[in-house]
């Protein structure tokens, strides 16, 4: 018996069973999909570790191509650069899909615009009346 079942009992009512969530405008809420996070969280670490581990080999691999001075040995390091750089644009996709993944359809994550500064248009005398019906309340 889970604790559901258990609390019913206790209560004396039947159980509820699978319950939708509906949103104020009345569209219902998915659930979360725990699968879904926790491959996001596994594919999150497993690339922050590759770029950890590709770090160091960069690292290594100038060395190397600085100590022999070989051709060879530079474009390999360009090359690990070049794999390291497509990972951190692996990272930044993978957010990007699941936030298209998590936000309801139809809904956009874009910010508003805010507008902070507001002009006047007109003589001064128009704007201290404004001001002052402003002031008085009108």
């Amino acid at each position: 018996m889970n604790i559901d079942d258990n609390l019913s009992q206790v209560f004396e009512v039947e159980p509820i069973g699978k319950v939708d969530i509906i949103a104020k405008d009345g569209t219902p809420i998915a659930p979360k999909n725990e699968a879904l996070d926790f491959d996001y969280e596994t594919t999150r670490s497993n690339l922050h570790s590759i770029l950890n581990q590709g770090q160091d080999a960069l690292m290594h691999a100038l060395d190397v191509a600085k100590q022999s001075e070989h051709p060879r040995a530079f474009e390999v390091v360009g090359g690990l650069m070049k794999h390291l750089s497509d990972i951190n644009h692996q990272l930044l996709d993978l957010h990007k899909k699941k936030q298209s993944i998590d936000s309801p359809k139809g809904e956009s994550k874009d910010i508003a615009a805010v507008t902070n500064n507001a002009i006047f248009v007109g003589s001064t005398t128009e704007l201290s009346k404004m001001l002052d019906d402003i002031r008085k309340g009108k």
